[in-house]
């Protein structure tokens, strides 16, 4: 990983952690140690969008699971993804996806009865509500979802460099994080990063991007089988768990961990636990 890739990642971190903040391009610059006159087209050059849309999309993607997933007023929404105003929140919204936010409100149950395909997959899943602690850990991000060959390939490049640079042992522990619903995101846009917990120790800096997966309560799912059927498995989740027992969520994103070897284990044993953080 080049410096430039260290200081993408500690931009897009932030920015992922302060959806609130009105975001100054002079600011974000800084914090990556570029050079304001290049910083834009850096970025751009890495997201593919212009960082401004980037950050507004990402706003109103999450808005639309704030609607879907939990039962905070339209206002108070808004005001969290850095809207000042419910009018300027509806105007951006209604221009992004062509709807009211107040419309997916209300039909929230109705879409989550949408989303679910048409087969009849019900995934052996039992509840498990857990507390834990920060985990750290180096991440590197890709786009797309858990399984495809875009994160496959992220994953074979990141553990080969912490094995270069004797970063695992016997004590690490993988994990991903879903950043974005592929009902929302376009999967190519979807932010997937790829972790592996590391002690706290900043040597790591210098060569890895890191971050901590915050502690706190969490509910807990172990699926097994293949990778590819985990949008299958999240949406059972939402459908039967989420949204018919009314959890609280709390404002951080859902991740996963790999507890077997995909290299030497049958898709069909593999083991994930998923996590969704909750009040």
């Amino acid at each position: 990983m080049n410096s430039y890739q260290r200081s993408i990642d500690k931009v897009l971190t932030y920015i992922d952690a302060n959806l609130n903040e009105k975001q100054e391009l002079d600011k974000l610059a800084e914090m990556a140690n570029l050079s304001k006159f290049h910083f834009h087209r850096i970025m751009k050059a890495h997201l593919d969008e212009a960082l401004g849309h980037y950050i507004n999309r990402v706003r109103l993607e999450t808005a639309i699971k704030l609607l879907r997933y939990s039962v905070k007023p339209i206002n108070e929404i808004a005001y969290q993804i850095g809207y000042e105003t419910r009018s300027a929140f509806s105007k951006g919204f209604k221009k992004m996806f062509g709807v009211s936010p107040t419309s997916i409100r209300k039909q929230k149950g109705l879409t989550m009865e949408q989303r679910m395909p048409a087969t009849n997959n019900n995934f052996q899943l039992v509840e498990t509500v857990k507390k834990i602690n920060d985990i750290h850990v180096i991440f590197q991000r890709s786009n797309g979802k858990t399984g495809d060959n875009t994160t496959v390939d992220n994953w074979e490049t990141l553990f080969a460099k912490a094995q270069d640079h004797q970063v695992i042992n016997f004590q690490s522990k993988f994990y991903g994080i879903n950043w974005d619903d592929p009902e929302i995101t376009p999967e190519e846009k979807a932010r997937y990063d790829a972790c592996i917990s590391i002690d706290a120790t900043p040597d790591v800096e210098e060569v890895f991007s890191t971050k901590t997966i915050r502690g706190g309560k969490y509910l807990s799912f172990l699926y097994k089988g293949d990778y590819q059927n985990l949008g299958l498995v999240y949406d059972q989740i939402f459908k039967e768990w989420i949204i018919k027992m009314d959890y609280d969520l709390r404002e951080e994103p859902v991740f996963e961990q790999y507890i077997n070897n995909k290299e030497v284990t049958p898709k069909e044993e593999l083991l994930t636990e998923i996590f969704i953080p909750i009040k």
